[in-house]
């Protein structure tokens, strides 16, 4: 089978190569076998924080964090402050921006938007499409806090959402 003529065409109207499609669903794979299981964050006294042992909103926005930074790699191509990248938009203030549901839409489903780059002329794709999460729903709960928080938002999670 040749890969190189084959294309595949989206629900939004995209066409992709296959190759590209394929090269996500290799990354999300790896990524997955690659990242830890256990979610911890350091709290203000310098213990590790569980997930599972999140008492406060605070706490799970520091979870967040570390996710963000660590097991979500968000940060590959993510910022929270400055300027957008090539791979993908600032997420400055987004938290006050987008609803909860839109954010947590765009980490369950990725590709179920295509945000353009409007520091472009004209606005244009990113050059890398979002890949798909490898966070667990608890996690990716934990990184829209983090999103919220830094944005200066109270907090939408209640931590009964965790169990």
């Amino acid at each position: 089978m040749n890969l190189k003529n084959l294309h595949i065409r989206t629900m939004l109207g995209v066409t992709m190569d296959i190759r590209s499609i394929v090269y996500q669903i290799l990354f999300a794979v790896f990524f997955a076998i690659g990242s830890a299981s256990f979610v911890w964050s350091q709290n203000g006294a310098g213990s590790a924080i569980a997930l599972s042992d999140v008492k406060t909103l605070e706490e799970l926005a520091q979870v967040g964090g570390q996710l963000f930074e660590g097991k979500g790699q968000c940060t590959q191509c993510h910022s929270l402050q400055g300027a957008s990248s090539d791979k993908g938009p600032t997420l400055d203030g987004v938290g006050a921006k987008l609803t909860r549901e839109f954010l947590h839409e765009s980490l369950v489903k990725p590709d179920a938007y295509v945000y353009l780059d409007f520091t472009r002329v004209p606005p244009a794709p990113y050059a890398a499409p979002m890949p798909p999460t490898s966070l667990a729903e608890g996690e990716i709960l934990a990184v829209i806090a983090y999103l919220q928080q830094s944005s200066g938002q109270p907090v939408s999670i209640e931590l009964s959402e965790l169990k």
